[in-house]
């Protein structure tokens, strides 16, 4: 009994060692199907010779097949294909068991051949419809034809009269005969039809992918089927050492599908070089969202998707940046796990169901994309925390806001009213004193509370100025302005902001001008600011001595860290004695 095993094994052994396999299958069948047809070459050596490259076709595709993924399953009927063709031929010897050996073996190849195809890709029939097709057209061709051997004469398949041939059965009337004939042929013909029927339905449900790769083969299969049909109503099966031009033109037309086969298998190899070469084109740093469409172009598979596990949320989360849960593991979907460099969980990669039988291209596409998912999660999870910081900023700048504006309303409506309710009791207490000294208490006190009120009016504007919120930055630089000692031209626009961008601009600009006064040396300084729609470009320049750099701690690194707290930038130009310029960027 031979082990269960065994075919596997094989089957291993010769994927293996495939060269070996096709340089001794090539050679052997090369010899067996020359040794079938033999007598033929002498008569028709063109017809011989393309029946023995049928047979090595079928027989080197087989090999050549063995192995590869969604495509081995039609391995075994290929090559027992390319045996029954050769061994249809052995009609040419006209003697012996050589009739009965075509006749068998013409009649099955066909079979063979459909029922390989009806298994692709899943190595069994789809339904209970194509099992019936499978047996109809058994019944019709195979055992239909070996029955009507059996009450026939060797003269009506066009074997010559006298030839020493084995045979069965009795013969029926001629008539008769011809008549079932033309009934066969016809249902031959019908069941011709239901396969291409069958085969169109199957590459409509076909993934594009399966589509792609098996187009070739089912055409070639339909084309080559419906023309045997048709050769059929001429010639049941060859029957001479002289092959006719219709039985050379069908195996011309066979040529083409162990053709269309190897074809299937370059279009997968061009499918893993497509995955490469995809891949290799992402942007830089690549993004889950452009590696999940590179996977996608390159399986045909717009249901595919890339999960990527995020270890401090502790969770997986899709190429849009939102949770999701992996499908279980005995869900329909072909689902693949990928790895990082370490060995720890980087990714789950889901495709549709007829992925499970490309899984090696999926598993190439994996392979091909670990690094590229692996540095996309990197460049995740550091545009999330560069999001948190930018979030964290502003958070931070509108809470200064809000205290700035706190501590200015706290002296206004606090400290400033309680010193003017002291300057109105001084006031009353002088128009009742007499004694002189009192008077002139009095009056020291009032002119101290006069700059105590003016020291705090100021200190309330550099807080939060109430004219920035009433007027904007124009009035509230023309304020500032005002009161230093160089002359300073504005071009300020009308145009209001955001209370926190305002604010932010405000400041920048006063410690802009700040500098100037204190460090530039300049008589004249140009604030210039522009309403650019996405952002702000604030301009601030003098004619002073220039030399301007921004070190550690120092006033020019806190306008810069002001203005990215903003989410701008900062660009200083102050070249030596050319004066210096400040040019801030923030958006809106």
């Amino acid at each position: 009994m031979p082990h269960p095993r065994l075919p596997s094994r094989l089957a291993a052994c010769a994927a293996k060692h495939r060269p070996w396999c096709l340089a001794f299958g090539g050679s052997g069948t090369t010899a067996f199907a020359v040794a079938c047809e033999w007598p033929a070459f002498q008569d028709s050596p063109f017809a011989a010779t393309a029946n023995v490259a049928v047979t090595l076709a079928f027989i080197l595709t087989a090999i050549m097949l063995n192995g590869e993924e969604s495509l081995g399953s039609v391995t075994g009927a290929l090559a027992l294909g390319g045996a029954l063709w050769a061994l249809s031929w052995t009609a040419a010897w006209v003697d012996g068991p050589s009739a009965l050996v075509s006749s068998f073996a013409y009649s099955h190849f066909w079979i063979c051949v459909g029922w390989g195809v009806l298994r692709y890709p899943t190595g069994r029939l789809r339904d209970n419809r194509e099992r019936a097709l499978l047996a109809a057209a058994v019944l019709v061709v195979p055992v239909a034809n070996l029955v009507l051997i059996g009450i026939s004469r060797p003269q009506w398949f066009g074997y010559p009269p006298g030839a020493d041939l084995w045979w069965y059965g009795s013969p029926i009337d001629h008539g008769t005969h011809n008549v079932i004939v033309g009934v066969l042929d016809g249902l031959t013909l019908l069941l011709a039809g239901l396969f291409l029927l069958v085969v169109r339905d199957r590459l409509r449900q076909y993934s594009e992918l399966d589509r792609r790769i098996f187009q070739p083969v089912a055409l070639a299969v339909l084309v080559a089927f419906l023309l045997a049909a048709a050769v059929n109503i001429v010639a049941n099966s060859p029957n001479s050492a002289t092959i006719g031009p219709e039985f050379t033109a069908v195996s011309l037309l066979l040529l083409t599908i162990p053709v269309a086969f190897a074809t299937a298998v370059l279009r997968r190899v061009f499918v893993r070089a497509r995955i490469a070469q995809l891949l290799a084109t992402l942007p830089s740093p690549p993004t889950v969202r452009a590696v999940r469409t590179a996977l996608r172009t390159a399986l045909h598979d717009d249901s595919a998707d890339i999960l990527v596990w995020m270890p401090e949320q502790k969770q997986h989360s899709d190429a849009d940046g939102l949770t999701r849960t992996p499908p279980p593991a005995d869900a329909a979907d072909l689902i693949m796990k990928v790895w990082t460099s370490a060995g720890a969980p980087l990714a789950v990669i889901t495709a549709a169901p007829a992925m499970r039988r490309n899984s090696d291209l999926v598993t190439a596409a994996v392979q091909a994309s670990a690094l590229a998912l692996e540095n996309a999660r990197l460049h995740t999870i550091v545009a999330a925390q560069l999001k948190a910081v930018h979030a964290s900023r502003a958070r931070l700048v509108e809470a200064s806001l809000h205290e700035r504006k706190r501590l200015e309303r706290d002296l206004h409506d606090g400290a400033q009213q309680r010193l003017l309710a002291l300057a109105t009791r001084l006031g009353l207490a002088r128009t009742k004193a007499t004694d002189p000294d009192t008077i002139s208490a009095i009056e020291a006190a009032r002119e101290d509370l006069r700059y105590a009120l003016a020291d705090l009016r100021s200190l309330a504007r550099g807080i939060h100025p109430a004219v920035l919120s009433q007027g904007g930055l124009r009035p509230a630089l023309e304020v500032v302005t005002a009161a230093l000692p160089v002359e300073v031209e504005l071009d300020v626009t009308a145009d209001r902001f955001d209370a926190v961008l305002e604010t932010g601009a405000y400041y920048t600009i006063c410690e802009a001008l700040t500098n100037t006064v204190k460090h530039a040396g300049a008589t004249r300084a140009m604030v210039t600011v522009r309403n650019l729609g996405a952002e702000v470009q604030i301009d601030v320049a003098d004619d002073g001595k220039g030399g301007a750099v921004e070190v550690d701690n120092g006033g020019l690194a806190g306008l810069a860290d002001r203005v990215r707290a903003l989410g701008g930038a900062l660009v200083i130009a102050s070249p030596s004695g050319g004066g210096t310029r400040l040019t801030a960027n923030i958006p809106c």
